[in-house]
């Protein structure tokens, strides 16, 4: 006997709940899939069996021998322990290719659709649609588009991020956490992140203007000290904020061409709103200051083009010239020259008192 999803209740009924959910699952995420998955569906005892995936949750899966026959409920881990589904593959393809390209504005799109259209797998391990889920949260993140991380992550595929993907997903999605308070303006949650990353500092470090962090990979460490410059840009302390996102930069330069791309632009957009290159008569050092960094960016890393705001500045500085080195009076290099003797009186000298030797006795 096949036992359902929850125990407790007869197979019957659990299957018309599964398959209720199933039909509010596909109006909320508008599928087109008939609410059915090809699959194969491996037994705790070993043995496998090829049907339809109907539906799941965290207690186990509906399952179909025969596509649109009523599914059978197995448990997880004690009945059912893996699946595979014979299109993921195919489902993921094109959305994957755009991510791969650094195309993020599309692959958000369609990793979303892919993760709204199959959320009846998002109770199975490792499967597609929360996988998706995850992508289309860091296409959002690499976009820039922070503040639409929060409602992403409230979807059903989302929740179950932590419990059926795998470790390899868990560190980034914590931090997508961030952005997404970042993206909701509550700075709150990146503050106490920061500060439980940081070390403390005693003595004449506490004089350092960056802090020191705890040790954890480049990639994690390159957007803990963006969102730190968004902290201090935040709170109003734009010098602090200039260094975080240089060190971002300095940091993410050759290894996460959106961060390094991210801190510049967060660089430029503070030193533009400085009054002292503002005006008439701004400020020769500051001005010189973001010349270099919007010539730099525009065609070093924008392929030329850059954003209207910045487009005044992106010019190649007028750098001070050193001033002329000073000439010697004509008098003293003549009185100089008068003075020099050739390099080799002395050897000469020394050549002739070497020849005036006493001649040996007995020698005529």
């Amino acid at each position: 006997m096949k036992y359902g999803l929850f125990s407790s209740l007869p197979q019957a009924f659990l299957v018309a709940a599964l398959a209720v959910s199933a039909v509010a699952g596909t109006a909320e995420a508008q599928q087109s899939n008939s609410n059915e998955l090809s699959a194969m569906l491996l037994m705790a005892d070993g043995k496998r069996q090829r049907g339809f995936v109907q539906n799941s949750n965290e207690n186990g899966v509906l399952f179909s021998l025969v596509q649109g026959a009523p599914g059978t409920g197995y448990r997880w881990e004690t009945e059912a322990v893996a699946v595979a589904f014979d299109d993921s593959d195919e489902i993921m393809r094109e959305a994957r290719a755009a991510f791969l390209q650094g195309q993020y504005d599309a692959a958000a799109e369609q990793f979303s659709q892919i993760a709204d259209q199959h959320v009846i797998a998002a109770h199975v391990p490792n499967n597609f649609a929360t996988e998706a889920r995850y992508y289309h949260i860091e296409s959002l993140r690499l976009t820039g588009r922070w503040e639409e991380i929060a409602a992403a992550l409230e979807t059903p595929t989302a929740k179950t991020i932590p419990t059926k993907l795998t470790e390899f997903y868990q560190p980034q999605f914590k931090l997508n956490q961030l952005w997404a308070a970042l993206g909701s303006g509550n700075l709150d949650p990146v503050k106490a992140e920061i500060e439980a990353r940081q070390i403390p500092q005693t003595g004449s470090a506490k004089l350092l203007n960056s802090p020191a962090y705890r040790e954890m990979p480049m990639r994690e460490l390159v957007q803990i000290t963006f969102l730190n410059a968004k902290v201090n840009e935040a709170a109003g302390e734009t010098d602090q904020a200039l260094a975080d996102y240089y060190r971002t930069f300095s940091f993410s330069y050759g290894n996460d061409p959106v961060m390094a791309d991210l801190s510049l632009k967060g660089a430029l957009a503070i030193q533009s709103k400085n009054p002292a290159v503002q005006g008439e008569e701004p400020n020769p050092t500051a001005l010189r200051q973001i010349q270099s960094l919007a010539f730099l960016y525009k065609n070093a890393f924008a392929k030329g083009t850059i954003d209207p705001a910045y487009e005044a500045f992106a010019v190649k500085p007028d750098l001070p010239k050193p001033p002329p080195p000073k000439e010697k009076a004509e008098g003293a290099a003549e009185e100089g020259a008068a003075d020099a003797k050739p390099a080799d009186d002395a050897a000469k000298t020394d050549d002739k008192k070497g020849d005036d030797k006493p001649k040996e006795e007995g020698k005529k």
